[in-house]
């Protein structure tokens, strides 16, 4: 690699990981808290999500009576959906908004922290097993801490920042690690095992490559995904989807259920989850009621973990006809990529997804640990040791090489956003630093 190429790098590499290290540190923190919230929420909850099977009666009641009496309890609330128990001991999950809420806020959401409450009712004996604000449970609360911290969708470019830059540090280490094959006299992949011996400095720099190398594919898939619904970067994504007709199927706008079509009575939450349970996947579903006399049931899987059981369905309020169907079948390859990323990216498929979460969040705040203790170790007394690039040495960079640095620089900030305006803001110093730079003078020939 050209040397100023090499250094230009090297530079990138410091300043990002300078700039972006406590973003990383808490990302990484906060993303190993939510990845152990299966755990955390199994001992926290157990009283509100189970219910003692040798003391429930063999039949349920109805759903329309679990509905009723969360709905009793809790008269000044507004319905938003109902997860109905789906295993023998899981309890009923009932949505509730508080009413001013429900009519000011856009949607469930507060600028994008829950505000509502969930009622946890047992399905046998349709008795209330307790109540709790959504963002109050841990998995809840993690997540928006680790997306937005606790702020808000106003937030969520933080993390996005974060995550764009660790792509770009990713890229650069790679390149400033890459070693040269052993036939011309390098280490070729020995170079992916710490040497021995060598200095604190080198252990350390090691270190950093070897763990970073090893886990590498793993955190690029996290990166990736994360970056799929970071609110700039996911629109994006999104468009691009629409664009290549690799998008979600929706349902679309506008559909209606007819009740002179039928009956003038609606179906009630009963009749309609066991419609939905003989045609839906063996998964725990998501029944939203109608928001009008003529609106539709919407039903979908609550469970994420399991993505070919994934389904939509649109259906009539009075007659039952079902007016849109999408599941798994009916997905374009890059959303089931997407579909299945996200769930991992959640740790939502079982132990092995979770250790695999937590080794790349302590790899990641082992990264940052090893940069600056490498930058430690080298800085001169007094100095910042950033690598220094002059403008003599760019001028010396071959032609060819900005043909495809800037189109790729303007290709990643064009597909991240965040990234776009942090690197724009980044450029602007290095070329007043270039423009203040006194000339160096030239070494004789």
């Amino acid at each position: 690699m050209n040397h100023t190429l090499h250094r230009l790098f090297w530079r990138i590499h410091f300043w990002a990981g300078l700039i972006s290290a406590p973003i990383v540190i808490f990302a990484a923190l906060t993303g190993l808290l939510y990845a152990l919230s299966p755990q955390i929420e199994a001992r926290l909850y157990a009283g509100l999500d189970h219910v003692t099977a040798s003391a429930s009666p063999a039949v349920k009641a109805s759903l329309d009576q679990q509905v009723a009496a969360a709905l009793a309890e809790h008269p000044h609330e507004a319905l938003r959906y109902v997860v109905p128990a789906h295993g023998a001991i899981d309890s009923t999950q009932v949505y509730l908004q508080a009413a001013h809420a429900h009519h000011q806020a856009k949607g469930e959401h507060d600028h994008g922290l829950p505000t509502g409450s969930i009622v946890y009712v047992n399905p046998y004996s349709a008795q209330v097993l307790g109540q709790l604000p959504e963002l109050q449970r841990f998995k809840t609360w993690s997540k928006k801490l680790h997306s937005s911290a606790l702020q808000g969708d106003g937030w969520r470019w933080l993390i996005e920042l974060g995550a764009s830059w660790m792509l770009v540090l990713f890229a650069t280490g790679l390149v400033l690690w890459w070693p040269k094959s052993q036939a011309q006299g390098g280490p070729g992949w020995r170079a992916l095992w710490p040497r021995r011996g060598a200095s604190p400095r080198l252990t350390w720099r090691d270190l950093h490559a070897s763990i970073a190398i090893a886990l590498g594919l793993v955190t690029l898939t996290v990166l990736v995904t994360g970056l799929t619904w970071a609110e700039h970067s996911g629109d994006n994504f999104r468009a691009a989807q629409q664009a290549l007709g690799q998008g979600t199927p929706k349902a679309p706008k506008g559909l209606r259920s007819q009740p002179a079509a039928s009956s003038s009575t609606p179906l009630n939450w009963q009749a309609v989850h066991e419609q939905v349970r003989a045609q839906a996947p063996d998964i725990a579903v998501q029944l939203t009621p109608p928001s009008s006399a003529d609106g539709v049931w919407r039903a979908e899987n609550f469970d994420r973990s399991q993505p070919t059981k994934r389904f939509t369905r649109v259906i009539d309020a009075y007659s039952g006809q079902t007016l849109f169907r999408s599941g798994w079948d009916q997905l374009p390859a890059l959303s089931k990529a997407t579909a299945v990323g996200i769930p991992f990216h959640r740790g939502e498929f079982g132990g092995w997804n979770q250790v695999l979460l937590i080794l790349v969040a302590l790899a990641a705040v082992f990264s940052v640990v090893s940069g600056l203790m490498m930058w430690w170790l080298r800085r001169p007394r007094g100095g910042l040791a950033a690598p220094q690039v002059s403008r003599q040495a760019l001028r010396q960079l071959p032609p060819r090489t900005w043909w495809w640095l800037l189109p790729l620089a303007g290709a990643l900030s064009l597909a991240l956003p965040v990234f776009g305006w942090s690197l724009a803001l980044f450029t602007a110093i290095e070329v007043a630093r270039l423009c203040l730079e006194r000339q160096a003078p030239l070494s004789a020939s």
